[in-house]
């Protein structure tokens, strides 16, 4: 091909011999809408340029043709770009994509083609220009989606294959598209074996013929989750053991087909644990109730012998002594009636033992005027024996005046004293607060203390049972012991029952 130049603006021309070539020349070259520019081999300096190019970079004709090749690259790139253009031309249309910098400082990325030619006599090469910048930006974007989505795939088939659960997929007739590994632990098939079989595989014979229709029931309803069965349904392991499992099953759609994916948990060993714990505790429970009725039966009997036959002895021995004292009247020595002075002591102190003792078993007030009242006797002596200690009861007229069954009143009196005793002996605190309320049906009982309170996790300094013993009389007549504590505010153990 061979241009000429035509006037000083340097717009390329045919030859005057080809004038009637001249409309083909400017459909290919002048007006053709790929941007196309012809430059000099050696001082790379722009020589013609068409109008799609000048759009495309921004530029006015004379600007345009002030530039050298190397302008349209960026600076940075210069060095590396002018060694590639010192090369053949086909060199240059190995490389793909040049970064092009438009007018505005802004880069895009092109395609060229180039072509070696003849301007002016001297040799030249035609450049064609394809700006392919959204074509790189859609690429990029596909890539980095594609990228994305495979990173997402492997982060799930191994969230998948390292869950502890077993996760199964199924398609729209019922089999089994994924299988991970836990589930090869929980039902003891391999995977591969298990690939395209029914779900029904895994469940017991007598559960088989129902499932499909609930499974369909559930695709009809177009529900996103929920759990299957009652929270717990039954599976069947390959050597014909039968499993509890937790079942969340979820359906989705993937490609335009409907998936369900069953996500399942082997509750079997923990089911177990619990029913014998739950028998242990019922176990103990009969027992607990059984030692405190023999308790009470046996403290009912202890307190009756001590009244009828040691407290009756007791006072036999004070009036068999106080007789010998006034038959022998003034005829006696001084260290005799010493001795019988402090005899008479012995026998005061021994009444009052056996008297306290009888409290202590037996609270006189519980079974004759009611809880209220005992509890009101009980702080009252305990108050004697610690005057600085603030000791208060609470209790209102109508609450004084209520009766509840005789085994819930004595166990309410009983976690009270345990209560009131451990605040004495183990918070240090200065005051004590009792607060009884309730109704014919109901019985709440509050034992405060200002003392140091209960720190998580430290070990519990009460006496006999502590809290284990109040909560296990609590349980044996269905009621229950809390306890809100604190280092700050101290300790407050809430007694609440309540028949069903």
């Amino acid at each position: 091909m061979h241009l000429r130049t035509q006037n000083a603006d340097s717009s390329p021309s045919l030859p005057s011999d080809t004038v009637a070539s001249e409309p083909v020349y400017r459909l290919l070259f002048e007006h053709n809408p790929t941007p196309m520019w012809v430059y000099d081999v050696k001082s790379l300096c722009m020589l013609a340029v068409n109008d799609a190019a000048l759009k495309k970079y921004g530029y006015s004709r004379p600007e345009f043709l002030g530039l050298n090749v190397l302008d349209v690259h960026h600076k940075e790139d210069a060095v590396q770009v002018q060694t590639q253009f010192e090369g053949p031309s086909s060199d240059l249309n190995q490389v793909a994509p040049w970064v092009h910098r438009h007018r505005s400082g802004a880069s895009m990325e092109v395609e060229t083609e180039t072509e070696e030619m003849t301007f002016e006599g001297g040799p030249a090469r035609l450049v064609l220009v394809k700006d392919v910048t959204e074509q790189r930006r859609a690429e990029q974007e596909h890539f980095d989606l594609v990228y994305r989505l495979q990173e997402e795939q492997e982060t799930l088939a191994a969230v998948v294959n390292s869950t502890s659960n077993a996760v199964i997929s199924i398609d729209a007739y019922g089999c089994i598209d994924v299988f991970n590994p836990a589930a090869q632990h929980i039902f003891g098939y391999p995977r591969d074996q298990m690939k395209g079989q029914t779900l029904e595989l895994l469940m017991p014979e007598r559960f088989r013929e129902a499932h499909p229709a609930h499974r369909n029931q559930f695709a009809a309803e177009r529900e996103t989750s929920r759990m299957m069965g009652m929270g717990v349904v039954k599976g069947l392991r390959s050597d014909g053991a039968e499993l509890s499992l937790e079942v969340t099953i979820a359906q989705v759609t993937v490609k335009g087909h409907q998936v369900q994916i069953a996500v399942l948990r082997d509750v079997t060993d923990r089911l177990r644990a619990t029913a014998i714990f739950e028998q242990s505790r019922a176990q103990l429970s009969e027992l607990t109730q059984k030692l405190m009725t023999q308790e009470k039966s046996l403290v009912k009997r202890l307190a009756q012998s001590l009244h009828d036959q040691l407290g009756q002895t007791m006072a036999a021995v004070r009036m068999a002594h106080e007789t010998i004292i006034a038959l022998q009247g003034n005829a006696i020595s001084p260290s005799v009636d010493r001795l019988q002075t402090q005899m008479g002591s012995l026998i005061a102190q021994a009444i009052r033992q056996v008297r306290q003792v009888l409290v202590d078993l037996r609270p006189p007030l519980l079974e004759e005027q009611g809880l209220a009242a005992a509890l009101d006797n009980e702080l009252r002596n305990r108050s004697l024996t610690q005057p600085k200690m603030d000791i208060a009861i609470h209790v209102s007229p109508e609450v004084a005046l209520l009766r509840w069954p005789t085994e819930v009143e004595y166990a309410a009196f009983m976690v009270a004293r345990e209560a009131v005793e451990n605040a004495l002996r183990h918070s240090g605190a200065s005051s004590v607060d009792v607060e009884l309320t309730g109704s014919p049906g109901e019985l709440r009982l509050e034992v405060t203390d200002n003392g140091y309170g209960l720190v998580d996790g430290a070990p519990q300094k009460m006496g006999h049972l502590g809290m284990l013993g109040m909560q296990e009389r609590a349980h044996s007549i269905s009621a229950t012991v809390t306890v809100n504590s604190d280092e700050e505010h101290g300790t407050r153990i809430i007694f609440s029952w309540q028949p069903f």
